[in-house]
């Protein structure tokens, strides 16, 4: 069948659906008919337009899997590349935490050391209260920070992700479970109404399916 006669066919078929109202047995077997030929029509279109689907859909593959090909290398080369890039940015970035510890910790030594040089000139002086709240008062060294040493390149730039991983099932708290609803679905199909799931309730429904037109 055309394409365009089989569009022409299935237009008509809503009209003809709305047309049918069952108020008697009669009006029943017209709805169950109309339902047949909406059956008869989809084989038609599944005919006529499958073809040209499969055919679309394997140029479709052709074109990705030649696409992936070509861009393969590339996938590569940024496999091996990245890794080291960031390698190098967590080194440097360790190696200037460090240092900033050292010299925070040289700093806050350097001002124990003048604190105490000032408390001992104020108790030399008489002051020995004075040098006593000199010595009480808890140390602030000034701060300090170590510039970055790894040079910036434009368009490139590191980008923090957080991840998890879980490490003790039985300890996640109920917000962050999620129902396993293709298991649930599998026992009650097999089971059917004689399946029983706690917080789990199983009922029925009933659709219109269309088979074979009888000879």
């Amino acid at each position: 069948m055309e394409q365009q006669e089989i569009t022409e066919r299935a237009l008509t078929v809503p009209d003809q659906a709305r047309a049918v109202e069952i108020r008697s047995n009669e009006d029943y077997v017209k709805a169950g008919e109309i339902l047949l030929v909406i059956k008869d029509l989809r084989k038609q279109i599944d005919e006529t337009f499958d073809p040209i689907i499969k055919k679309a859909h394997e140029a479709h593959k052709e074109a990705v899997a030649q696409k992936k090909k070509v861009d393969a290398p590339l996938v590569e080369a940024e496999g091996i590349i990245k890794p080291r890039i960031a390698a190098w940015n967590a080194e440097q970035e360790r190696i200037r935490l460090e240092e900033e510890a050292r010299l925070r910790e040289q700093a806050r030594k350097e001002e124990e050391e003048r604190r105490l040089q000032e408390a001992i000139l104020a108790e030399q002086n008489g002051q020995k209260e004075e040098a006593e709240e000199i010595m009480a008062a808890p140390v602030q060294p000034p701060p300090v920070v170590v510039p970055k040493t790894v040079p910036k390149v434009s368009g490139v730039s590191m980008v923090k992700q957080w991840k998890f991983r879980i490490v003790n099932p039985a300890l996640i708290p109920r917000e962050y479970m999620v129902p396993d609803e293709t298991k649930i679905g599998g026992v009650v199909r097999a089971l059917k109404d004689q399946a029983h799931i706690p917080g789990v309730e199983v009922f029925s429904v009933e659709s219109v399916s269309a088979g074979r037109r009888a000879a």
